[in-house]
């Protein structure tokens, strides 16, 4: 008799989760792109452009972008419609670029190492625009451009623990706790 109540409680419950409108329910609705949305954009450690080309042009671009740059062990892998090829700089941080197909133009968006990397990832989809033929032709950098972002966790200027916990460490030692 408890086993038929907690399964119809649960079941009940699977419904109202199923019928309410929550933000877990909703998909997210991408707009179409503009001609502004076509250029370079770089926010949180992530650039991105649009591209006027369908997804099957855009895919063997970027490859031959990351390597025109001098990214290696570039490895594709595909999830649905959704493009990602992962690589890995000369100074061994990982980079990625994902390409997602939007009706009939292609959105791609670059991170390179944890915290981003602006120049990287402006000359990995400028060359790849090169590669289409969306802008003049350009001759190939000796080496990438790289400014790679601070790590905002670990930062190299931050006070030192001898410094912030110098109070602590001269406090006289005391049997019992003052209020």
């Amino acid at each position: 008799m408890r086993r038929r109540a907690t399964r119809r409680a649960r079941l009940a419950g699977m419904g109202v989760l199923l019928l309410s409108t929550g933000c877990a329910l909703t998909t997210p609705r991408v707009p179409p792109p503009s001609p502004e949305s076509q250029e370079f954009a770089f926010s949180a450690g992530q650039g991105s452009r649009t591209f006027a080309a369908p997804p099957s042009a855009v895919v063997p671009a970027v490859a031959e972008a990351l390597g025109d740059l001098g990214l290696q062990e570039i490895r594709p892998a595909r999830d649905g419609t959704v493009v990602r090829y992962q690589a890995v700089t000369a100074d061994d941080r990982s980079a990625s670029v994902t390409i997602r197909s939007l009706g009939g133009t292609s959105h791609a968006s670059v991170r390179v190492g944890w915290f981003g990397d602006e120049a990287l990832a402006r000359a990995i989809l400028d060359r790849t625009a090169v590669r289409l033929g969306h802008s003049d032709p350009e001759p190939i950098p000796d080496s990438a451009p790289s400014t790679p972002g601070s790590n905002p966790f670990f930062s190299r200027t931050a006070i030192p623990d001898s410094v912030m916990l110098r109070d602590q460490a001269d406090a006289a030692y005391t049997d019992r706790v003052v209020p």
